[in-house]
């Protein structure tokens, strides 16, 4: 038997037993006699136990509450985070490429790379085999002619103060200058050599006259049947076969540079003038010698600007002091399509092949290839003492401090 049945039972006796002394006749009242409270006291003893009752009832109801409490855990409701807004994208510049490892896949050891040349079947590299306290002996420049498919090498020389060499249908030209060292010596000559077995074919007098200091370098341009030639202040078209000078200009100023399109359209040259402030970029018809436009730029106290043609114009790179620039000048007008371009050291130079626009920082130890029109950098590796790169649909390759590299450039290179 449970509490509340308990209850009932008690109550139920109460009211009986309660019933048998309670009479069913109401007492009478007399005026002027007390009243007896004695019949209340049945009434006010059941009003105690109906108040004990539902006491008793309720606290029944809050124990049995509290015990479902401990044995049902608590639903915690978890508060809502309010919604954070995101912050607005703000666009930012596209980082440059980080620099991966080399692209050289193959490494051809020659000596100190100073200049390049490619034809379908060949790689030829002027190098200095044996370096010396400060630099390079020059009276000991060599020619190698490394073979794209084998890389079977075979050397010539020595060529003494030979710096540029150009790549025509009946040869590959040199070009050496004076010798700073010993300037009485003769050394001024074009040589032609046979690109198979690179035995001398010819050779006559560098036209024009050297000058003194960093400039003192020749420097030559050629397609197929054109070929061109700057030295010091004279710029000379030679007949491609023979050497002999079909066509002379004067810079007015010493030539720094000297490249022509593959479709011998526009010759340029970086020239830093006898006088004023500022370097030049010149412009010429390919054929005929024609000036068409000239543009200052920089690099004047600093070794002048470098040039290299391209489909749409020039490619140039010079010193600034502090660090290289790179800059690229529309074809006709010279008018700047991009640049100048910083942080790159003083040693930046610019080569054009295989569609793609190269950028070499021998300061720096990078190669990055970059799209031919714009110059964003597509792709960048890391080359210790890099000097120059030659190009085309079919191969890159590398000439550095110690050869000639053969390179696997980054997919995303343009080609």
């Amino acid at each position: 038997m449970n509490s509340e049945e308990q209850l009932i039972e008690r109550l139920t006796r109460f009211y009986r037993e309660a019933g048998r002394e309670v009479s069913a006749t109401p007492p009478l009242w007399v005026p002027g006699k007390q009243r007896t409270v004695r019949w209340l006291q049945p009434v006010l003893a059941s009003v105690m136990l109906v108040v004990l009752a539902v006491g008793l009832a309720v606290t029944l109801r809050l124990v049995r509450d509290q015990a479902q409490r401990k044995t049902t855990p608590p639903v915690v409701v978890s508060p809502v985070p309010a919604p954070i807004p995101s912050p607005s994208l703000t666009p930012s510049p596209t980082p440059s490429p980080s620099a991966t490892p080399s692209w050289v896949t193959r490494h051809v050891a020659l000596g100190q790379v100073q200049a390049m040349s490619l034809d379908a079947t060949t790689i030829f590299a002027l190098y200095a085999p044996n370096p010396v306290s400060g630099g390079i002996d020059a009276s000991q420049m060599r020619l190698a002619r490394v073979d794209r498919s084998s890389g079977a090498v075979t050397t010539a020389g020595p060529f003494p103060n030979a710096w540029q060499m150009a790549r025509v249908a009946s040869g590959l030209w040199l070009a050496a200058g004076t010798d700073p060292a010993n300037p009485s010596v003769d050394t001024q000559w074009l040589t032609l050599l046979d690109p198979v077995t690179l035995k001398v074919k010819q050779r006559v007098h560098l036209p024009g006259q050297s000058t003194t200091g960093p400039y003192a370098i020749p420097h030559l341009a050629g397609t197929s049947d054109l070929l061109w030639s700057a030295y010091g202040n004279s710029l000379d078209r030679l007949d491609a076969a023979t050497g002999r000078v079909l066509v002379t200009q004067n810079l007015a100023g010493t030539a720094t540079g000297l490249s022509i399109d593959p479709s011998s359209r526009r010759l340029y040259a970086g020239v830093v003038p006898s006088q004023g402030t500022s370097a030049l970029v010149i412009e010429w018809d390919g054929a005929t010698g024609r000036r068409i436009a000239s543009a200052p730029t920089g690099g004047v106290d600093l070794g002048g600007p470098t040039v290299v043609a391209a489909p749409d114009g020039v490619w140039i790179t010079y010193a600034t002091g502090m660090m290289g620039a790179v800059e690229h000048r529309a074809e006709t007008s010279l008018s700047v399509l991009a640049g100048p371009q910083h942080g790159y050291s003083n040693a930046i130079r610019a080569f054009v092949g295989g569609g793609a626009l190269w950028l070499v920082d021998g300061g720096a130890g990078q190669v990055e290839c970059a799209d031919l029109r714009t110059g964003t950098t597509a792709a960048s590796s890391q080359e210790p003492l890099a000097a120059a790169i030659v190009a085309d649909a079919n191969g890159s390759y590398l000439g550095d401090a110690d050869g000639v590299g053969f390179l696997q450039p980054d997919p995303s290179c343009p080609h």
